[in-house]
């Protein structure tokens, strides 16, 4: 006889490990359990421990806020804040972030969200965006930066790996979905990465008017961190990957600034 299935928690715990592929032997061995115990957790015949929902969820890789859902499904409090960065706890990573940005200068640095969207820059960022309305990077990609980026497909199959990847992590993320239906639109049946390509990183080259700006882009993170803030947003700095764009974004903040540069 089968048993029913009446466990919110075991029907989401059931969800996370299809999406990660493993299997219960495999989940039970990384989360130091047994087999037994993670099929009756799934069954709804035993509940989870806070502890217990904490070690699936490092063996699943789950993002801390949907480990709140988990927690919530199985009736337990919320394990996980969601701080605020102008808040006095999250003051001191906020003042990490703001070095970071400040010493980047002059070239682009942004917070972004895990929908993309910029929630923090630095100057050289701001005198970048200065003449675009949208502050999200996907919309910018598709619009208004799309004529402006020489190598755009495969900039734009980049991103749309990038969204995979973040889908991966937030498989039921609507906005995600979204964005990623939206590039894989304006690629058409191309990813844009077919072809092989020279650039061992795909990053974008501006054309400002008879000027090509070639860019080099890293991210940075948090690490073991347990707020959900500070667990979702990452740092992009992009990096000039020539002479000719070194002097564009060092030219660009000492005009805003009245001094140095040349025209």
């Amino acid at each position: 006889m089968s048993v029913v299935d009446t466990s919110p928690f075991g029907r989401g715990l059931r969800h996370w490990r299809r999406i990660r592929g493993v299997s219960q032997l495999e989940l039970a061995s990384t989360a130091q359990t047994t087999t037994r115990h993670v099929s009756f957790l799934e069954t709804g015949r035993s509940r989870p421990s806070p502890e217990m929902v904490d070690r699936l969820g490092d063996a699943l890789t789950i993002p801390l806020r949907e480990r709140n859902r988990l927690l919530a499904m199985a009736g337990l409090p919320p394990g996980y804040v969601e701080g605020d960065l102008e808040s006095h706890d999250l003051a001191p990573f906020q003042a990490v972030i703001d070095r970071l940005l400040a010493a980047h200068d002059p070239y682009p640095g942004f917070v972004l969200d895990r929908h993309w969207n910029i929630i923090q820059t630095n100057r050289g960022s701001e005198l970048f965006l200065a003449t675009f309305d949208a502050r999200n990077i996907i919309e910018l990609a598709l619009g208004a930066w799309r004529p402006l980026i020489e190598n755009w497909p495969p900039v734009a199959g980049a991103l749309k790996e990038r969204l995979a990847a973040d889908l991966l992590r937030f498989p039921d993320d609507r906005v995600l979905e979204a964005h990623h239906d939206q590039l894989s639109d304006a690629l058409g049946p191309s990813t844009g990465r077919s072809e092989p390509s020279t650039s061992r990183v795909i990053c974008p080259h501006f054309r400002l008017g008879d000027t090509t700006i070639r860019t080099i882009t890293i991210a940075a993170r948090f690490e073991s961190v347990a707020d959900i803030t500070l667990d979702e947003i990452r740092v992009e700095l992009t990096y000039p990957e020539d002479d000719t764009s070194e002097r564009f974004f060092r030219d660009q903040l000492g005009r805003r600034s009245g001094v140095g540069g040349s025209a």
